[in-house]
């Protein structure tokens, strides 16, 4: 019964996508982040969202009048870069004897990626404005919170004895990876609330924050916890009252022990012994030790994308006893699949999204302590730690969440722009308009 009204919802937005890109791009956002196809359970699950409401906003910027071109800052240089270099590996792949057993992996990852970079171009190109920056996380804030509110009432109706898992074949299907998601979120919904005029938006987002830091927790993801105590820390670390937020961060740390399931209590305290018992964190060094081996072999362009294959495992006498694992890190996928130029790409970028943010709030504050901008830093600041840390053990450096963190410091930058020359430009009117400190005398 849902196939027929999802179809529909699809292709209405498709038609919107193309007379208004702005709204096709929000919609393309939804389809990616929710998955709304992995909610129904006949012909529609083979439809490609994505790229449905993909084309015709592309087709839709290109026409419209409502945008503009991407802002140049080094933030942008840098993803150019990146997808160039993305660009000259996959060639590698194709003309080398050693790597061509995973070039058709290879060519399809290098299409899903460029997919993402297109789309976040798209975005730079169509959010203008505050308003629709707004509506672009108020939409993706709105994706998880549904996922994370549905997942946690289910489970504390079943005593917390399951995990949270994203929806299934999605990109955050697994559940590491939702809790990866739900960390970078999690900073959005945060700020946003602190930012938000709308009352009831407000009210709603204040009440989501609690289930997407339990939605976290439930997922047993150790990585998930480690991203989630950065994310926390991050946010303590930037509000004015540091010790408060501290000792806030400590006192749930301690009801969720208080609290947890007996289970996720298990599942955590492998942490101390996970790289001696635990399969998962040897699986985790295996990977990581053939990333190295691989990269001191192709230092310069690596494997390519979708390397991590048991002919390259067998090559470097990897293979036979251990299971062949993904990279298991983003910072082990690009060093293994673009070299150490790749990873020093990524990273730089990564850094350079940080302190790009801390640059604009410094600024601000000079002019203008209460400016909007300020939030919004502090926001791509947190979710970035969560990313960076959670992301040491997972394998997502094409996530998509982390490229929209990269356009959101792109646009801030851009709008710190206007924002500061029309502050210049109001105090020097204001001089110009003051009085002479010694005026003329009075003619008698």
């Amino acid at each position: 019964m849902r196939d027929l009204p999802l179809a529909t919802i699809l292709l209405v937005l498709a038609v919107i996508a193309l007379l208004r890109p702005f709204l096709g791009l929000l919609g393309w956002t939804w389809v990616t982040y929710f998955s709304p196809t992995q909610f129904t359970w006949g012909w529609s699950r083979r439809i490609p969202g994505g790229e449905v409401i993909a084309i015709p906003t592309l087709l839709g910027s290109l026409l419209t009048q409502e945008r503009r071109m991407p802002p140049i800052t080094r933030e942008t240089v840098l993803l150019i870069i990146l997808w160039l270099w993305f660009a000259v590996t996959t060639l590698n792949v194709l003309h080398s004897p050693l790597l061509a057993h995973h070039s058709l992996d290879t060519l399809n990852q290098m299409l899903q990626v460029s997919k993402t970079l297109l789309m976040t171009f798209i975005a730079l190109m169509l959010l203008i404005d505050a308003k629709k920056f707004r509506s672009w996380f108020l939409v993706t804030i709105a994706c998880f919170v549904v996922l994370c509110v549905k997942d946690v009432t289910w489970l504390v109706l079943t005593g917390g004895q399951f995990q949270v898992y994203g929806p299934g074949r999605s990109m955050i299907g697994d559940n590491n990876d939702f809790a990866l998601a739900v960390n970078i979120c999690l900073p959005m919904i945060y700020y946003l609330a602190q930012t938000e005029t709308s009352r009831p938006i407000r009210w709603a987002l204040w009440a989501s924050l609690p289930f997407a830091a339990v939605a976290v927790v439930l997922t047993y993801s150790r990585g998930g916890l480690l991203g989630l105590a950065a994310a926390m820390l991050a946010i303590a670390l930037q509000s004015k009252r540091k010790i408060r937020g501290l000792s806030l961060i400590l006192g749930l740390a301690l009801l969720a022990f208080l609290v947890a399931p007996g289970k996720w209590i298990e599942r955590m305290e492998t942490l101390r012994t996970a790289a001696q018992t635990d399969s998962s964190a040897k699986s985790r060094f295996f990977a990581w030790k053939f990333s190295t081996l691989l990269a001191l072999d192709h230092p310069v362009l690596g494997g390519g994308f979708e390397t991590f294959t048991p002919e390259m495992y067998d090559r470097y006498g990897m293979g036979g006893q251990e299971i062949v694992h993904g990279p298991h890190s983003i910072y082990f996928q690009m060093l293994a699949e673009h070299g150490f130029p790749g990873l020093m790409i990524f990273v730089t970028l990564l850094g350079s999204c940080m302190l790009t943010c801390q640059r604009i709030k410094r600024r601000c504050r000079r002019y203008d302590p209460g400016s909007w901008l300020i939030p919004y830093c502090n926001m791509v600041t947190a979710s970035l730690c969560a990313y960076a840390v959670s992301g040491a053990f997972l394998g997502r450096a094409y996530f998509v969440m982390f490229y929209q963190l990269v356009a959101t410091t792109i646009l801030l930058t851009a709008f710190a722009r206007t924002e500061l020359a029309a502050w210049r430009l109001d105090r020097a009117s204001v001089e110009l308009e003051l009085p002479s400190p010694h005026p003329a005398p009075l003619s008698v």
